[in-house]
């Protein structure tokens, strides 16, 4: 699981070494708080397309996706034109066929706690595309509070 702080889109692998020095400029003063809570869908439960948990996090997490953002722009890489919404994605889907036990379950899991961590670092990562899902390979690690490791 991995909470999306800029999604990058496809970059030439010659692009990765700029984007990783860019990135390590990025720094927190403290620890990013999280705790995981409560059930949704994007965009709307109707239309369903992502299932996700909700994210109670500390000030210091969309602090650091802005400075994710501004980081990458002079890479020429597009800044989000959406806000920040911290999540988890815990599944996709292409129909909303066999969904209905899902809506409802997830009805009753709106304020259900599943569990809180402190980070102190953030990761890049690579998406390979596959058949049966998106597949990750963490390329590089940045910690993000100085000191941490």
């Amino acid at each position: 699981m991995h909470v999306t702080l800029k999604f990058i889109g496809h970059v030439d692998d010659e692009q990765v070494d700029s984007i990783a020095v860019a990135l390590a400029g990025v720094h927190s003063g403290a620890p990013v708080d999280m705790h995981f809570r409560g059930v949704g869908f994007f965009p709307t439960e109707r239309r369903p397309r992502v299932f996700w948990c909700g994210i109670e996090a500390s000030p210091n997490l969309a602090e650091i996706a802005s400075s994710v953002e501004g980081a990458l722009v002079p890479l020429k890489i597009p800044a989000e034109s959406r806000k920040f919404v911290p999540h988890l994605t815990l599944a996709r889907f292409d129909s909303p066929h066999g969904l209905s036990k899902l809506l409802e379950a997830a009805a009753e899991l709106q304020s259900f706690d599943l569990g809180a961590t402190r980070e102190t670092e953030f990761h890049l990562f690579e998406s390979i595309l596959q058949k049966s899902g998106a597949e990750y390979a963490k390329l590089r690690s940045f910690a993000f509070v100085k000191g941490a490791a």
